[in-house]
């Protein structure tokens, strides 16, 4: 009976211990806000800091976005996940924008040399060829501007599996996977520094990428330096990245 006690119900009640903590951090941050004298600032990094008597300037737990809203440690990491990814899918809206109002331009630019070319040889007795070379030159047009739209084939690669099939000997080899260790979550970015603010190198898209850890996360530095496997690296929060056991 005691073992089950100390299994299961001990660690909710530290859980429940450390939110209600945080929670009563958070009302003290909030009221604190109408004193003359604030404990509480937010330092260049958004972290809210107390200044205490004891122990000087300590970090509180929480951030503050510009808009005034609280967050966590983890919710501030989604956050600006999150801010950040949208800002990379504005930049490609507006690149893949620019691209066709490009197009768009071109066509336009020969459809108006093409009318200029017809006005101008139109008493010379020619018409029908300067009607050839006009279809010639929008068929062209359009099998340019089909084939830039057209699928790469290199973008849609399928991974083969891991096994070589013989017909004769139907043997199979173990192919060794790259890495130490894999990407637990989605759109996961790798920064240059180990820091919020680093300039992003890359992201992993989706979960269970293979990488080589080459430095674990650790208590002075919560980030692991990783290197993908088409060379890439930069530094990952530890938070996402899961080193290989030795069962793998």
């Amino acid at each position: 009976m005691l073992s089950w006690y100390a299994t299961f119900v001990t660690p909710c009640i530290f859980i429940t211990t450390n939110l209600n903590r945080m929670s009563e951090i958070l009302r003290r941050i909030v009221k604190a806000k109408n004193l003359e004298e604030n404990p509480f600032f937010k330092d260049p990094d958004s972290r809210i800091i107390e200044i205490t008597s004891d122990k000087g300037e300590v970090f509180t737990g929480y951030y503050q976005a510009d808009d005034g809203t609280y967050y966590t440690e983890k919710d501030w990491l989604d956050h600006q996940r999150q801010l950040e990814l949208e800002q990379l899918a504005e930049q490609e809206y507006q690149a893949q924008q620019e691209k066709l109002a490009a197009e768009r331009e071109a066509r336009a630019l020969k459809i108006a040399a093409l009318e200029a070319m017809n006005k101008k040889n139109k008493s010379t007795g020619t018409t029908k060829w300067i009607k050839f070379f006009g279809i010639a030159s929008i068929l062209i047009a359009v099998i340019a501007i089909t084939y830039s739209f057209w699928p790469r084939t290199t973008n849609i690669q399928k991974t083969t599996p891991n096994t070589v099939a013989v017909d004769t000997l139907k043997t199979s080899t173990k192919v060794n996977k790259f890495g130490n260790a894999t990407i637990t979550g989605t759109d996961v970015r790798m920064r240059a520094e180990p820091d919020l603010k680093g300039k992003i190198v890359t992201f992993f898209p989706d979960e269970g990428e293979r990488i080589q850890m080459l430095q674990a996360a650790n208590d002075s530095v919560n980030w692991a330096q990783v290197r993908r496997e088409n060379g890439i690296t930069g530094w990952v929060y530890g938070q996402y990245v899961k080193a290989d056991t030795l069962q793998d």
